[in-house]
């Protein structure tokens, strides 16, 4: 049986290409003939470097170029077309990028689902916004609403917020999958992760992007006292947010409190985390948010906004509503951090284990394809 994985930016190296990855290598494991199809030619070094293991050795990558930036407006019909053009060399086609069902597609993942209530209305004329973008996502919407029939397909949905989400706009039913984290985020002895001693060191993961809240960390860190410490890492997708939250830093006089650490390797990130005590997570509404269980998995304290997918597994202790409650938790979680809850964190965020999704993937898949 050959399936195919669609999935265009896995050089970005987010949570979504993880996915991607993880779906793509579990299958090939399982030894099913795989394609994968990509925008770019894949640099296998930065695939392990990025996101922790490469992409198996039986894989075919068909790599297409693309000059239509992602999450263009236009690069929604051009991913239509891709799908449907390369869904005819495969048996089953699993869609892990469009966060869209499309007819032709077998098994779909939803990271979240644009056309929801949030941009439009679920009846005709389902416009709420004049943004550019909802407006020429219009036609899909007649075409999804109207045309497309979810009966006989696979949806996947990364928590159940997601799974919501999906069920209120477009009346389909999703199992939930929460997302992998790498093995290597996990140590064989976790009492290994809380012998040393941690730093007051506060660590936030994210791509350095207009909509992950980045901007709020500098003025979270002047809140707390000089003797905690603040590292941003990241993938810099957008420069001028990076170089803003430097300036804003600099203003603050937060220049040896807050450091940058961007672009650096997944090893790079776990021996910093288990040097650090707290994980701040500053994404408001964050549909699953993998960083955040990749840090409980070594041992820091998770500090995430009260809403969005985390609020399914970050214990309510952990959450914040705003910056002077953001600060006020991580004092906290500094001063009180100890090798018990650090275990207790470690406990939770083993459910995530990318064995187990691994696991749940490929029952669910084998299940379907029989029922097919």
């Amino acid at each position: 049986m050959r399936v195919g994985v669609f999935h265009p930016t896995l050089n970005m190296y987010g949570g979504a290409e993880l996915v991607a990855l993880v779906v793509t290598n579990t299958l090939a494991k399982n030894g099913y003939e795989v394609e994968l199809f990509v925008n770019k030619r894949v640099n296998q070094k930065e695939i392990k470097k990025k996101l922790g293991e490469e992409i198996h050795s039986t894989v075919k990558i068909i790599a297409k170029p693309s000059f239509i930036q992602p999450r263009d407006s236009l690069d929604l019909y051009q991913t239509i077309f891709r799908s449907f053009t390369f869904k005819s060399k495969c048996d089953v086609w699993i869609d892990t990028y469009s966060n869209c069902i499309f007819p032709w597609t077998n098994i779909c993942y939803i990271h979240f689902p644009f056309f929801n209530h949030t941009f439009f209305n679920p009846r005709f004329p389902y416009l709420k916004s004049r943004h550019l973008y909802h407006v020429s996502g219009i036609p899909y919407v007649l075409f999804g609403k109207n045309i497309v029939n979810s009966d006989g397909k696979l949806i996947l949905a990364n928590s159940n917020l997601t799974a919501h989400e999906i069920r209120k706009f477009s009346r389909t039913n999703a199992e939930v999958l929460y997302p992998p984290v790498p093995s290597t985020f996990f140590d064989n002895n976790p009492k290994n992760l809380v012998k040393g001693q941690r730093k007051n060191l506060v660590v936030t993961v994210s791509r350095f992007g207009p909509d992950k809240g980045l901007e709020k960390v500098p003025y979270i860190a002047s809140l707390t006292d000089d003797k905690i410490n603040f590292a941003l890492i990241g993938l810099v997708s957008d420069k001028n947010v990076l170089l803003s939250i430097q300036e804003d830093v600099k203003k603050l006089r937060l220049t040896g409190r807050v450091k940058f650490l961007p672009n650096i390797s997944k090893r790079d990130i776990k021996l910093i985390l288990k040097n650090a005590k707290i994980y701040l997570h500053t994404m408001v509404g964050e549909h699953f948010g993998i960083s955040i269980v990749e840090a409980m998995a070594m041992g820091c304290i998770p500090i995430v906004h009260d809403s969005g997918g985390a609020r399914e597994f970050v214990p309510r202790n952990f959450r914040y509503k705003n910056i002077y409650d953001a600060a006020e938790k991580i004092r906290k979680g500094i001063y009180e951090w100890s090798p018990s809850k650090a275990m207790e964190i470690v406990k939770i965020a083993e459910r995530f284990r990318e064995k187990n999704f691994s696991n749940r993937f490929i029952k669910l898949f084998e299940n379907y394809v029989a029922a097919k």
